[in-house]
């Protein structure tokens, strides 16, 4: 079941049986206005939630029609971490939400994570502006302390149009095994004079993985002015130190079989090829002491 969430400047989307994924935000309910990449695919039909060892990719890109997912306490490949088994994406992103609570600009979402986690989303939008935000809450409800990874999987509407702007001074990184070889991290201020044009939309392959290793100050920016649309990403850098931006462009592979264009943004706790077990060995995990939480808001400003 959807639910709705609006005002004379912005209208949201939300499904919480669905991982809790936000499908649409924009100035109406029409999906032009969409600054979320979404689309009604009949196929691949969805798979369970349930899933096999080592096919939670497969079951979870089954369901992926884009939006915004929330992933804890995994996040990117499916791992195993001091002998727990976690999802592709973690297990918030795959779960069914409560809603315990709800209004016409605000809704409470709970889940509880392997007995041991408790996570609260306060989705809102502001009263007064085009501005939609996420607070988020996540308890340690056990006696011990719980190690995670956080990320904020937003992806927002691609086209040949979309322009994307960052800090000047900020450095971007590029994983290894992807169509882009980006070479050594550059500055943003570096984007198209001889390297990757991070500003714009990939040409020469369907996809791009590139991170923001330094220089975060907390927020990022995509526009499409032939559309119309625009949206300021703003986040808590200290929960945050990374963002992963991520690009499909018509590729053919599954799920997306030549039909998408998104451009995802997602403010992160660890590398994009890092998993709990990696951000782990890396120390870039972030632990809750047992009965503490951590709490943090991610927003979305159309422009």
């Amino acid at each position: 079941m959807e639910f709705r969430l609006e005002n004379q400047f912005i209208t949201a989307i939300v499904n919480p049986i669905n991982g809790g994924t936000i499908s649409h935000i924009g100035r109406s309910l029409d999906p032009t206005t969409n600054v979320l990449a979404w689309y009604e695919w009949d196929t691949p039909e969805p798979m369970s939630v349930a899933y096999p060892e080592n096919e939670s990719e497969t079951h979870w890109l089954s369901r992926y029609r884009g939006g915004w997912q929330f992933l804890t306490p995994n996040a990117g490949n499916e791992c195993v971490h001091e002998g727990r088994r976690h999802s592709c994406h973690g297990e918030s992103s795959i779960l069914p939400w409560t809603v315990v609570a709800r209004s016409n600009n605000q809704m409470t979402l709970e889940l509880t994570i392997f007995d041991s986690l408790h996570v609260q989303r306060i989705l809102e939008i502001d009263p007064e502006t085009a501005i939609f935000r996420a607070h988020t809450q996540i308890t340690n409800t056990t006696h011990i302390v719980q190690e995670i990874v956080i990320v904020e999987h937003v992806a927002f509407q691609g086209s040949a149009n979309a322009r994307i702007n960052a800090p000047e001074k900020s450095t971007w990184a590029f994983p290894k095994g992807f169509e882009e070889d980006g070479g050594e991290p550059m500055l943003w201020s570096e984007s198209g004079k001889g390297r990757p044009d991070l500003r714009a939309p990939i040409e020469s392959a369907y996809e791009r993985l590139a991170f923001l290793h330094s220089g975060n100050e907390g927020w990022v920016k995509i526009v499409d002015e032939e559309r119309g649309t625009g949206a300021l990403l703003t986040w808590d850098k200290k929960i945050f130190p990374f963002l992963w931006y991520w690009q499909e462009r018509f590729s053919p592979r599954f799920p997306f079989f030549k039909r998408a264009e998104m451009t995802g943004l997602e403010p992160a706790s660890c590398y994009p090829d890092d998993a709990l077990t990696g951000a782990s060995e890396g120390g870039r995990s972030t632990f809750i002491s047992a009965g503490q939480n951590v709490a943090f808001t991610t927003q979305v400003e159309l422009i």
